[in-house]
């Protein structure tokens, strides 16, 4: 069996090297320059050999693949783990930047309507039968209908309840709250929660060295099957095989893995046309926007952990707190509206507007050393940062992207039941293997 990969994040990557172990014969295409797709990990503009992660920056403890992969190029991870919740370290608003407990004398019915709004969502997982099927909810089209905007009227939130869940939602789903199904949030949480086998806490970390390694590695293993800075222009098919044209050859497969970001696809001349609900799922499935602002300071002059702001920059924080150096570095992570803003901007004036609010948030005195932005919506291949599905769309797409159309399968993080992870990533590549293995 040939097959034709386009595509080397780490889903195509773990698709090609399981099919090869199989003995397949496999060609993988790349339309950057490198492996890794949106794991990317950056040092060139930094001292005192630091980096930050410009995109995936954390696996969690039941992302059991990414463990994997990490234990296989004997990567560590660091620190003591990081628990997510809504309310992290520091609140920085008008000008104040307030600890958990100043929070609460300033809105003590915060941490009830955070609650409130929880327990709405959580009325929705319940009747979840199967984290990878959210479509076979008994009231699916219902709570599809809604969005976390819809849920947080609902628990008539106040004003800095509202702020933490607006933050939430551009942080974990990179949208603004109507952007989000609330069935897509069920369907996140109903798969953490089968997957923590009962813990109540599950640490999330960053690596030595960075995710990159991993991308890296696994690109190496499978020697010279990859070909990088070649783009697919289009593809037909018929019952005997499938012809992928790029612009720099034509190649006949009997299967081909598209294990890329859907927008790009958007532009691909299919000469075979798709399915209709096919065409519009892949037309119309929300992607997220997150631009990633990292800035190096000579001193480390903050406190330790997570802050949200009120202002531009959302989520400031320290990528560098288990690495060395009197250096430190700090990162605006900014979804949603506010990372599409920060993205038409030039990214010198992203990074001076960055550093600006981490100095008024930090009082920090002295002078950035570096910095680079990266704005995901800006680059083609990918078009945003990861798949969000929007009110609506969990019904009408989830099921028919992740069936084969003829001889064209989909992978990636949107096809995954962990949607939007590195995790996931992995998952639709070995689903797909599975697949086309089981067919041969």
């Amino acid at each position: 069996m040939r097959v034709v990969v386009i595509g080397a994040g780490l889903a195509g990557l773990r698709a090609t090297e399981q099919l090869r172990a199989a003995g397949c014969d496999v060609v993988l295409i790349e339309g950057g320059p490198r492996p890794g797709g949106r794991v990317r990990t950056v040092s060139a503009p930094f001292s005192g050999g630091q980096y930050s992660e410009s995109g995936a920056e954390w696996v969690d403890a039941i992302h059991v693949r990414m463990l994997e992969q990490l234990d296989r190029f004997g990567i560590e991870r660091l620190g003591p783990g990081e628990q997510w919740t809504t309310i992290r370290r520091w609140l920085h608003h008008r000008g104040q930047l307030m600890s958990p407990d100043q929070i609460r004398a300033e809105a003590p019915q915060l941490f009830d309507e955070l609650a409130h709004f929880d327990t709405i969502v959580e009325h929705a997982v319940e009747g979840l039968p199967d984290p990878a099927a959210p479509h076979l909810h008994p009231d699916a089209e219902a709570i599809d209908a809604q969005s976390l905007a819809d849920v947080a009227e609902r628990a008539q939130l106040g004003e800095l309840a509202a702020l933490f869940k607006w933050r939430d939602a551009q942080g974990e789903f990179a949208a603004e709250p109507a952007q989000v199904s609330l069935l897509f949030v069920a369907q996140q949480r109903a798969y953490h929660a089968a997957h923590s086998n009962g813990e109540d806490v599950v640490l999330s970390h960053r690596v030595g060295g960075g995710f990159s390694q991993v991308a890296v590695g696994m690109a190496a293993a499978l020697g010279d099957c990859i070909t990088c800075g070649e783009h697919l222009v289009a593809l037909e098919q018929d019952a005997d095989s499938v012809t992928v044209h790029t612009d720099q050859r034509v190649l006949t497969a009997s299967q081909v893995v598209l294990a890329c970001s859907l927008v790009p696809l958007r532009s691909v001349h299919f000469r075979t046309p798709m399915p209709s609900a096919l065409h519009t799922a892949v037309h119309q499935l929300g992607y997220g926007t997150v631009t990633k602002t990292s800035v190096q300071w000579p001193q480390r002059e903050w406190p330790g952990g997570y802050a949200t702001t009120s202002g531009r920059a959302q989520r400031i924080y320290e990528p560098t707190v288990d690495q060395l150096g009197e250096e430190g570095i700090l990162m605006s992570y900014c979804g949603g509206d506010g990372g599409r803003e920060w993205a038409t901007l030039p990214e010198p004036e992203r990074i001076e507007l960055a550093a600006g609010e981490m100095r008024a948030m930090h009082g920090i005195v002295s002078h950035p050393m570096s910095g680079y932005s990266r704005a995901w919506s800006n680059e083609g291949r990918y078009g945003g940062s990861y798949a969000v599905y929007k009110p609506g769309q969990v019904t009408a797409h989830w099921r028919v992207l992740r069936e084969p159309w003829g001889r064209v399968h989909l992978a990636g993080e949107h096809v995954a039941a962990c949607t939007g992870y590195m995790e996931g990533a992995l998952e639709s590549g070995e689903t797909v293997a599975a697949r086309l293995l089981a067919a041969s």
